[in-house]
């Protein structure tokens, strides 16, 4: 049962929105007014909160102030991306316009999705879904290997600024091997939440499952091992996330130069999501030179209006433990040479 051949993302809720638009002055007081206040916020919660919680019977500290940057870092990342892409494609055909006023079930599922993530519930069921595999230290492993052998793998001195392009460098180095491990038949049912969403939204970007177990082994652990500064890495953290909400947005653009070779476009990314899987699945990296160097870049000028979905039914809506399960039982079926994917295969559908 393949979704219904999808409208433009401007198109799609039309018809109960409230025609007048929004002019962009408004959009830029409004944003600037945001910025302003969860500043502050943020600035009050650092004065207020103590930078680190001792927890004596556990023997463990929480590092409080770390956990509040995170958390402002998004709460500012995603209305920046909202309003850059309201400010591009206008109110009426915007994500945020939507997501208050008539969001479909397939984004309810992302705000959902997005809300829990916040709320790190996805955390800890993501933590019960590895089986513990997230608790390998590729840090330990780092120490390690440099007690017994004297040699640093982590990159040679370089002021601040230039570690952080050469860190994005290789995270999505790794990411692109992540990404396209998951589209292989074992891995792919639990990267298949993501890929059911039905519309673009920015939120789209957040639609993951909690049991990312490639990312632990292919993301995580090399970047560790290699030594790359955890301060750094929130800085490159932050651009992917950047990237992640505005590649998933509305924005009808190849980014030219730069969404060919540095940076993958909205465009580039809705050709990856395809509906169509009559050929061949490409634009796994977030920086388009490594799909140009393994030979999965297939399009320079992708179609902005082309439809997105996957063809394994999901019960989009609020309510996402039933699709999370399902996904995270048929990647198990998968290893043990069972059917786990396509129309007639939900384990939930009365039969």
């Amino acid at each position: 049962m393949k979704p219904a051949v999808l409208r433009p993302a401007s198109e799609i809720g039309a018809g109960v929105l409230d025609a007048k638009g929004v002019g962009r002055p408004a959009l830029v007081i409004g944003f600037l007014a945001y910025v302003a206040v969860a500043s502050g916020a943020w600035w009050g919660a650092l004065k207020v909160v103590p930078a680190q919680l001792v927890l004596p019977i556990v023997h463990k500290t929480l590092p409080l102030h770390d956990h509040l940057n995170n958390v402002f870092l998004i709460f500012l990342l995603l209305p920046t991306a909202l309003w850059i892409e309201s400010i591009v494609v206008g109110w009426n055909a915007s994500s945020l316009r939507q997501l208050v006023l008539a969001p479909t079930a397939s984004m309810k599922t992302d705000l959902a999705v997005f809300i829990l993530g916040q709320g790190h519930v996805l955390d800890v069921v993501g933590r019960l879904l590895l089986l513990g595999a997230s608790m390998i230290s590729g840090g330990w492993i780092h120490d390690a290997i440099q007690r017994a052998t004297g040699v640093n793998l982590g990159a040679p001195p370089l002021p601040f600024a230039a570690q952080i392009p050469l860190y994005f460098a290789v995270y999505t180095f790794f990411d692109y091997w992540t990404h396209r491990t998951d589209h292989t038949r074992l891995f792919w049912p639990l990267h298949r939440y993501h890929h059911s969403a039905e519309q673009f939204s920015v939120v789209t970007s957040a639609r993951q499952h909690p049991a990312p177990f490639t990312a632990v082994f292919i993301v995580n652990l090399p970047l560790a091992v290699l030594g790359a500064p955890p301060e750094v890495m929130i800085y490159v953290n932050v651009l992917v996330v950047g990237i992640g909400f505005l590649i998933h947005s509305r924005i009808e653009s190849d980014w030219g130069f730069v969404g060919r070779w540095l940076v993958q476009s909205p465009n580039h990314h809705r050709l990856h999501h395809k509906l169509d899987m009559s050929y061949p699945t490409g634009h796994f990296a977030i920086m388009p030179l490594w799909d140009r160097l393994f030979g999965t870049w297939y399009g320079d000028h992708p179609d902005p209006k082309l439809a997105i979905g996957v063809d394994t039914p999901y019960r989009h809506g609020f309510f996402v433990p039933r699709d999370m399960l399902r996904d995270y039982a048929h990647f198990w079926m998968g290893w043990l040479g069972r059917r786990n994917d396509g129309p007639e295969s939900d384990l939930f559908r009365k039969r």
